[in-house]
């Protein structure tokens, strides 16, 4: 019962990975075309989705090497894929911070701030199809991995939790 129920959060994970994925893509097409005002917020919302979402997601990963494990044992096609969005999204972003950036605070270019949720949602996914279709792995060892997946998704939490009750010091970016 219990690698039933880890299965169904790693499933369950990847589910919410992928719509995190499409709506990066999705947001980011409609900031390229010109689009501005709502979908530069939605820009930020996504990258702390993201960044969120890739914590538990990296409590998968086999020995924590996800280039080494997880991305070799996916097809060429997801390889080829991640690989094409991770450098689009570094380019964006080094572009936007050295070419464009003129003084102006990072949080302030909605292009930069929809271009980085791509690589982050990007490379959970390898995690995910490896976990769930590329190599089986044995009960204990799924459910040691859900265990360090749910400890860093409660680290994740309260930090979260903390910061929006005040206990962690606010920066601001004037």
């Amino acid at each position: 019962m219990s690698i039933r129920l880890a299965y169904i959060y790693v499933q369950c994970l990847f589910g919410v990975e992928l719509c995190l994925f499409a709506s990066s893509v999705l947001v980011h097409v409609c900031i390229l075309g010109g689009a501005a005002g709502p979908f530069a917020e939605l820009g930020k919302l996504l990258f702390y989705c993201g960044l969120f979402a890739m914590v538990p997601a990296a409590g998968l990963a086999k020995e924590k090497n996800v280039w080494h494990n997880e991305f070799r044992e996916c097809p060429k096609w997801l390889q080829v894929s991640t690989l094409v969005v991770t450098i689009y999204g570094f380019v964006v972003v080094a572009a936007q911070t050295i070419l464009f950036s003129e003084g102006q605070p990072l949080d302030s270019m909605p292009l930069l701030a929809s271009a980085v949720p791509l690589f982050l949602d990007s490379i959970p996914l390898c995690i995910f199809y490896s976990l769930l279709w590329a190599s089986p792995v044995s009960g204990a060892e799924i459910i040691r991995r859900v265990r360090v997946s749910l400890v860093a998704a409660a680290v994740c939490v309260a930090i979260f939790t903390a910061a929006h009750l005040g206990y962690l010091p606010h920066h601001s970016t004037r």
